[in-house]
């Protein structure tokens, strides 16, 4: 298969372009790049801005970048017959800002698109995934918090509950997806457990043997006290404790390679 990634270096796009480089025939692509030419059989399509907060100073860049190069790459997909994969997320029942929204209506043009062209598509509804090479999030946030006896702050009291993914979790479910030709839809991909924000710092205290200071803020945003996938389609996920094992090497190089710079 010859496989196109957008958004090819960002966090969750660089894994998936490097763990399918080893195994297929990979061309990537990044916002601000001449358009490739050449047919893919596949379409993954990472590439888009994605902060929030940003999203509401920006809100025209977030159209162009994060709605209206869907469309773009819709119509390579539908010129070529590109089974065509996008990432969405849970904050889409109920948009707060022009991300969100962005993502919402993606959501609508791919589907049309399924209707009026037999575009084959997936829908892929992440819920938050971390993992080395992400500067933000929660869990590294926590951790680096921990590492380096910085403040954490928590926005609320801690109590939402969240799924943790680890991202290298990401790519082995697409190739699930394509392998074993799951219909056209959407799919949540999440990893099957919930936690709470203050038993995700509990976790991070118990692997580093650091007390972690927090600071508790009110939230800025809107934010669900409860957001988790209720049918995801990750076959065994990483365990978090794992996956915060490996974002404590990931910043541990990372600051090896701030010194020596």
């Amino acid at each position: 298969m010859r496989f196109l990634i957008t958004g090819h270096k960002g966090f969750i796009g660089s894994h998936i372009y490097s763990e399918f480089s080893n195994k297929y025939e990979v061309y990537g692509y990044d916002i601000g790049d001449s358009f490739p030419d050449a047919k893919f059989d596949v379409i993954v399509h990472m590439a888009a801005r994605g902060l929030i907060r940003k999203s509401i100073e920006m809100p025209y860049d977030y159209f162009q970048d994060d709605l209206a190069l869907v469309l773009k790459f819709l119509e390579i997909a539908r010129k070529n017959d590109s089974v065509f994969i996008f990432p969405s997320s849970g904050s889409t029942a109920e948009p707060t800002n022009p991300y969100s929204l962005a993502k919402k209506q993606a959501e609508e043009w791919i589907k049309l698109y399924g209707k009026l062209y037999g575009l084959k598509y997936y829908i892929l509804r992440f819920f938050n995934i971390y993992g080395d090479g992400s500067r933000k999030g929660a869990v590294y946030l926590f951790t680096k918090a921990a590492l380096f006896d910085e403040e954490a702050v928590v926005y609320g009291d801690g109590s939402h509950i969240r799924y943790f993914l680890y991202v290298g979790d990401v790519p082995k479910t697409i190739e699930r997806l394509l392998n074993e030709k799951y219909r056209s839809g959407e799919y949540e991909v999440g990893s099957g457990k919930g936690t709470s924000v203050n038993d995700l710092i509990s976790l991070i205290e118990h692997i580093t043997g650091k007390r972690l200071k927090v600071r508790h803020e009110n939230y800025i945003l809107p934010e669900a006290e409860k957001l988790i996938a209720l049918n995801t389609i990750v076959k065994d996920p990483t365990p978090l404790d794992v996956g915060i094992k490996k974002v404590i090497e990931f910043i541990k190089s990372d600051y090896k390679n701030d010194v020596q710079r």
